[in-house]
């Protein structure tokens, strides 16, 4: 392969999550797990974990549950990116500000959890179906650039890019308690991922006579693979710990690029044995309960972004997933998430109606390979929602913001390298989550436990 097209490849990797528009449509990429209870308490339910949802967050926590428990989530969103201030890198010119938005809503997690008693402990199984990261959107403007001198000239240039596709995870997970106060769960993911963004990027001089230049770019990308997640959860009734130990992840990637531009002939590139490797994280929790329905929860989380790398890629050396560089040279970083939250129980008659609220910082792993400016998102979460003996139902709302100094690439050229650009300016987001749940407890499982009995 011609070192051209390697360097291509290579800041393929890097556009799939930080030069394209439609790429900032999956917003934080932390590994967070799901349901709007935790979601109202601003995601800090590492050892807090007791219901349907846990092994999402400690599969440890599965082994608090009494009941069979059938669970469902949906989840919207709406995200709103801004570009502004943006200028050339030889301050010749200055761009006009764009504006993207971006909104979906889908359900993104389904589980049953069974309790048994096996060998005479108390074990928890449960399987479920998650979905970590939904790609998704599109992007449509006209930037205009004007000179500040006389070095150049007016330009129109046009962008459309699209986004689709998702990573899906399937698990398999089980909890037992050892003792009054100690348990450990076990679980074991599935992933699989399929997604696609293409972009037209077209330049105008205006005005002029001039034919527009245009870049057509399209990349697919597949991944597939495995990971296992170890929990524990101390329980002291009014003081909790939790950790969860998220095994590193191995899989099959492949990615598949395509190009064609008004100064070169079409052209499509391939790779297709590569393996992605993500290192393992550790998080942990502490929850207190002082009383009278109160619980305040706080967990920190590590991740080890800047060992994510995509191995076997041409020239024998391991890529950052997010920039294409080498990891000796990549731009990610390795982040600590700090997630406060609390909950206050109402007790009514027959039923419970919860407040929670909360506050989260949660850095995020990749950053532009030049300015190298953090993206540090901060959230702010509320929720509340309906509690009985069988069923319970949560909603959460969720707020998030950041704001970094970014480089980008306004040419019909395709980037050679990871670090080519032509402009410098302001990345600004905003973004709204909204979280239901669903979850119902079964009151009359005797024939269904005595059945998962007959088989373990």
């Amino acid at each position: 392969m011609a070192p051209a097209a390697r360097a291509l490849l290579a800041s393929a990797l890097c556009a799939a999550v930080g030069a394209s528009a439609t790429a900032q449509s999956i917003g934080s990429l932390n590994r967070t797990g799901s349901g709007a209870r935790a979601a109202g308490m601003a995601n800090a339910f590492v050892a807090v974990s007791d219901d349907g949802t846990a092994a999402s967050w400690n599969p440890a926590g599965l082994a608090q549950l009494r009941r069979p428990e059938f669970s469902i989530v949906h989840g919207s969103f709406d995200r709103d990116f801004a570009r502004e201030g943006f200028r050339s890198t030889d301050s010749a010119s200055t761009w006009s500000s764009s504006r993207s938005d971006f909104t979906g809503t889908a359900p993104e997690f389904l589980s049953l959890a069974v309790p048994l008693t096996i060998a005479k402990r108390p074990v928890t199984l449960q399987v479920d179906w998650r979905r970590q990261y939904q790609f998704g959107g599109s992007f449509e403007a006209d930037l205009l650039r004007y000179p500040t001198r006389g070095t150049s000239e007016d330009l129109r240039f046009g962008v459309d890019e699209e986004g689709d596709g998702q990573v899906d995870l399937w698990s398999l997970a089980a909890a037992v308690r050892l003792g009054r106060h100690t348990s450990i769960g076990l679980s074991g993911s599935l992933w699989r991922g399929d997604w696609a963004f293409s972009s037209a990027y077209t330049a105008t001089p205006v005005p002029s006579d001039t034919a527009s230049e245009f870049l057509l770019l399209r990349q697919s990308q597949q991944l597939e693979g495995a990971s296992l997640n170890l929990g524990l959860l101390i329980d002291h009734g009014w003081l909790r710990f939790g950790a969860v130990v998220k095994g590193e992840f191995t899989g099959d990637y492949s990615q598949q690029v395509d190009v064609a531009s008004s100064r070169q002939p079409a052209r499509r590139e391939e790779l297709n044995d590569l393996r992605a490797r993500l290192p393992i994280s550790l998080a942990v929790g502490t929850a207190v309960r002082p009383g009278d329905g109160w619980t305040v929860a706080l967990d920190l989380t590590h991740e080890q972004w800047s060992r994510f790398a995509i191995e076997g890629a041409p020239g024998g050396q391991d890529l950052g997933f997010f920039d294409g560089l080498a990891l000796e040279q990549t731009s990610t970083r390795d982040t600590v998430s700090v997630n406060l939250g609390a909950e206050k129980l109402f007790p009514r008659e027959g039923l419970v109606i919860p407040l929670r609220f909360g506050v989260a910082f949660e850095p995020q792993g990749p950053r532009d390979v030049v300015t190298l400016d953090p993206q540090d998102y901060v959230f702010l979460a509320v929720g509340s929602g309906y509690n009985t003996n069988r069923v319970k139902v949560d909603v959460a709302v969720q707020y998030g913001w950041n704001r970094y100094q970014a480089t980008a690439q306004f040419a019909t050229e395709p980037r050679l390298t990871p670090r080519d650009h032509n402009a410098i300016g302001l990345v600004s987001s905003h973004e709204w989550r909204i979280k239901f749940s669903l979850i119902y407890r079964m009151t009359d499982s005797d024939k269904l436990l005595t059945g998962l009995k007959k088989i373990f």
